[in-house]
């Protein structure tokens, strides 16, 4: 699998007329998991454009905080070379490693962050440079067994909406996306937006009801996307 952000930044141009040109580039893949089994990986960056660009590949801890990530700097993480130059058209295999041992109980979290390094360019006016920046999840696993899971609540509040709050009482992460509530058979509120729960930590959604529809019902059929395996949970609503 393969992001390529030449649609993002042509939503952007539309948003920034005055922007400046960026290049393109691409990363495989978009996730990694090492283990005590497996303590070394690598990504691939991919120069798709018609110039050289040049690159900065920088390895965070990632917490979570209330539902909030948070990156901070570390020397755990072993990322070489840190700085490219890509040819046209070029490939660069950036390898990747532990400087410590996998924690015993719950899973370690890092963020790689790739991004372009492009000089200030003076406009006219009002301009704006965008250098791209992507972000690919580093999962390192425990040495104890790993068992993903998640307990699901779900109260009415103001305005008819539903509140859905997820909690993540395993020791590894859990991500989930396109989640759908149901009475019956009928789809009456969705939540598209994908998030990522890391060991002990909740996140909440406030869903609002499809047009002409209300959560009446006392118990709500939760569907969607887990990396853990497909959801499908039976809610009371409080």
């Amino acid at each position: 699998m393969r992001i390529n952000f030449i649609g993002l930044l042509t939503c952007l141009a539309v948003l920034f007329p005055a922007i400046s040109h960026a290049g393109s580039f691409t990363v495989a893949p978009v996730r990694v998991e090492l283990s005590p089994a497996k303590p070394l990986s690598s990504v691939t960056i991919t120069n798709d454009s018609d110039e050289p660009v040049k690159i900065e590949v920088v390895g965070n801890a990632w917490i979570q905080k209330e539902g909030v990530d948070e990156y901070q700097d570390t020397r755990e993480l072993i990322v070489t070379p840190p700085v490219i130059t890509l040819a046209a058209k070029a490939t660069q295999i950036i390898r990747l490693g532990l400087r410590r041992s996998p924690d015993p109980k719950n899973e370690i979290a890092y963020r790689l962050f790739i991004t372009e390094i492009r000089p200030q360019v003076k406009t006219e006016g009002t301009g704006v440079t965008m250098n791209l920046r992507l972000s690919v999840p580093i999962f390192v696993k425990p040495t104890a067994e790993a068992k993903p899971h998640l307990d699901w609540t779900a109260r009415k509040v103001e305005g008819g909406a539903l509140l859905l709050r997820a909690e993540n009482n395993s020791n590894i992460h859990v991500q989930v996306a396109n989640m759908q509530l149901s009475a019956g058979n009928e789809v009456i509120g969705k939540e598209s937006s994908a998030a990522y729960l890391l060991p002990g930590q909740a996140r909440e959604w406030t869903v609002k009801p499809d047009s002409g529809h209300q959560f009446n019902d006392s118990t709500l059929s939760l569907t969607g996307f887990s990396d853990a395996g497909d959801l499908k949970v039976d809610l009371k609503v409080q």
